[in-house]
């Protein structure tokens, strides 16, 4: 082979492994951001079993919460809450790990997500 269609395949062979790993961030990207989402239409939408779904065994360790009591209390917890406004503005991809910035109810905030099975669950939820 010469050198310099060598360096041709070598480059082309770069900018396909380029390209897919920026794919499989923007996928990875758009994983967290639905995953926040979906935390946050949950609570609104009442339906506490799936916002337990979404959070990780980490976060039910560090906060000594039964899994099983969860739902209930959320349930007593939002039973006379508002609907929460929220707007996702950024998600940043670190490994198995992501930080989603959001506002909710106009003050900034962020959800650390972390992979768990091969889907994002939130970690921490942290606010200003």
């Amino acid at each position: 082979m010469n050198t310099p269609r060598a360096f041709a395949v070598a480059a082309a062979a770069g900018v396909v492994l380029v390209g897919s790993a920026s794919g499989r961030v923007a996928t990875t990207g758009a994983e967290a951001h639905a995953t926040a989402a979906g935390f946050f239409r949950s609570i609104n939408e009442r339906r506490y079993d799936r916002t337990c779904a979404l959070l990780s065994a980490s976060y039910y360790r560090r906060h000594r919460i039964d899994p099983a009591r969860c739902a209930l209390g959320l349930r007593i917890g939002f039973m006379w809450s508002d609907e929460i406004r929220f707007r996702v503005t950024g998600v940043r991809i670190n490994g198995a790990r992501a930080v989603v910035e959001a506002l909710v109810d106009g003050v900034p905030g962020r959800l650390v997500l972390v992979s768990e099975h091969g889907r994002f669950k939130v970690s921490s939820v942290l606010g200003s």
